[in-house]
């Protein structure tokens, strides 16, 4: 997939262009624009001293005029926090710098301090060029070879036509080689976002029990590196270490194609792409996936799935969830009848994890009508979003479920308190974020932690979540489009 255009050297979608520039202007261009300022202000600074107390400068003016252009940048970057304009700063400090040509008294000036000169100032812009994106720094190069050639004219009285030539030729390979920069910069960006991305959906693509091993082949012997829910595997014991676990393991499931270790060091190819294995051990016959996933340092995933019998009984599951939910929905007369079936279905659908794309505040606006007409029509809760509409790729019951916690919680305080409830839903880069405000948050926050499917389920939700003095703050994965929708059974 191509996410920018090789032209423009522009992210297709704005919102990873943005964040982009974000991830960029905090790495390196603040920094670096921070230290001009701070460099030209105080280079400035004595210059403009010396003009008033040692000796007088004929082009004291330059020194003032970008005294006051480090003062108006440091307001809007540093005290106004514009980080956007970061960039232009950075291209008008590489035009200002051009002109402290202007700035040198020939007079005084032999010509090798002009040649020191002319490096130093060289160096800082060409820092300049090559942290800014590639449209200002096309404008920076060019700009600066006009201004220097220009200059160069005036003070000799003739044209350079060598020093054109040479700056022109210069220019090319300065911007071929900041292009290519800028190219695989945005590409790195890419690939460190989509193994960021990896990382996050692990916590749902593995939620399975599973083990991560490898071979070291210098050792020959197989040694643990990461696990999840590890006592689920049969032949599992507290009596020993993990490693020792996994290696007794390796060698007692046995399977049509051998014990598992000797599938994992002589049969390759049968679990490069992965494989899906009905092994055996104590008499207990279960099925496991196993696939190599760095074959360059065999590193190893096997996924417990399920006993075999578990299969006949999920069906009977099925079955016995479709009756559980006939008779809920036949029995909706009374209110404590409402508040049983809610948390009925919560532990219904607790642990059905589908994935699908849903409009956000859609789904909270229902919620809010489902508590004000049929529970608590005395609480008032008003939803403000920034968006009318808001898609999020989500969990669908787990969702559900966690906001009719939070609501059943928000309903609880406010039949005391009182209080208007006041709901921000924004997005907050690719996630969606949604701030309460107007109720004890104190006791929000306790009740918060305290709640049993809450706690169960923010992990797979939430990325985050912040409680202060006025507000409470929640922020809900946006997990990527193109996740395939998983169900846990």
């Amino acid at each position: 997939m191509k996410f920018f255009n090789d032209l423009k050297l522009k992210f297709d979608e704005k919102e990873l262009e943005e964040k982009y520039q974000i991830d960029k202007a905090n790495s390196i261009k603040k920094p670096v624009f921070l230290f001009i300022l701070f460099l030209s202000f105080c280079s400035n600074i004595t210059v403009l001293g010396l003009h008033i107390f040692v000796r007088p400068s004929e082009t004291w003016y330059i020194n003032a005029i970008l005294i006051g252009l480090t003062i108006i940048q440091v307001i809007i970057v540093l005290i106004l926090k514009q980080l956007q304009f970061i960039q232009i700063g950075l291209t008008l400090s590489s035009i200002t710098i051009g002109f402290l040509q202007l700035n040198v008294d020939p007079q005084n000036t032999t010509q090798t301090e002009f040649y020191v000169y002319g490096c130093l100032f060289m160096q800082f812009q060409a820092v300049l060029f090559m942290i800014s994106n590639f449209n200002h720094a096309f404008f920076q190069v060019i700009l600066s070879l006009a201004i220097r050639t220009s200059i160069t004219s005036i003070y000799s009285k003739r044209p350079d036509y060598l020093a054109l030539f040479v700056g022109a030729f210069g220019c090319i390979l300065i911007l071929i080689t900041i292009y290519v920069n800028d190219k695989n910069a945005r590409r790195y960006f890419i690939q460190n976002l989509k193994e960021n991305n990896l990382r996050q959906l692990g916590k749902f693509l593995l939620s399975k029990p599973y083990l991560k091993i490898q071979f070291y082949e210098d050792q020959q012997i197989f040694q643990f590196i990461s696990q999840n829910q590890i006592k689920q595997f049969p032949g599992y014991t507290d009596e020993i270490c993990h490693g020792c676990n996994i290696r007794n393991m390796l060698r007692n499931y046995k399977s049509d194609q051998g014990s598992l270790e000797e599938v994992l060091l002589n049969k390759p190819d049968l679990i490069r792409l992965g494989c899906i294995l009905i092994v055996k051990c104590e008499k207990i016959r279960f099925i496991i996936k196993v696939c190599a996933i760095d074959p360059q340092h065999r590193q190893y995933l096997i996924i417990f799935q399920e006993f075999q019998q578990q299969i006949v009984n999920f069906i009977n599951q099925e079955k016995e969830k479709i009756n559980l939910k006939e008779f809920l929905k036949s029995k909706q007369i009374y209110y404590h009848q409402k508040i049983f079936n809610l948390g009925a279905f919560s532990v219904l659908y607790l642990n059905k994890l589908i994935i699908k794309k849903i409009e956000f505040n859609k789904l909270v606006n229902k919620i809010v009508r489902i508590y004000q007409s049929r529970f608590f029509p005395n609480i008032v809760i008003e939803i403000q979003a920034k968006e009318d509409q808001m898609y999020i790729s989500q969990y669908l019951h787990q969702l559900r479920i966690f906001l009719i916690q939070i609501f059943e919680i928000i309903s609880e305080i406010t039949l005391n308190d009182r209080e208007k409830v006041l709901i921000y839903i924004d997005r907050n880069l690719n996630n969606i974020e949604m701030k309460i405000g107007g109720l004890n948050q104190t006791i929000f926050s306790q009740q918060y932690n305290e709640n049993f499917f809450i706690s169960r389920m923010q992990g797979l939700i939430l990325d985050d979540c912040q409680f202060d003095e006025n507000e409470a703050t929640l922020l809900f994965i946006n997990y990527p489009l193109g996740s395939y929708y998983q169900k846990n059974v």
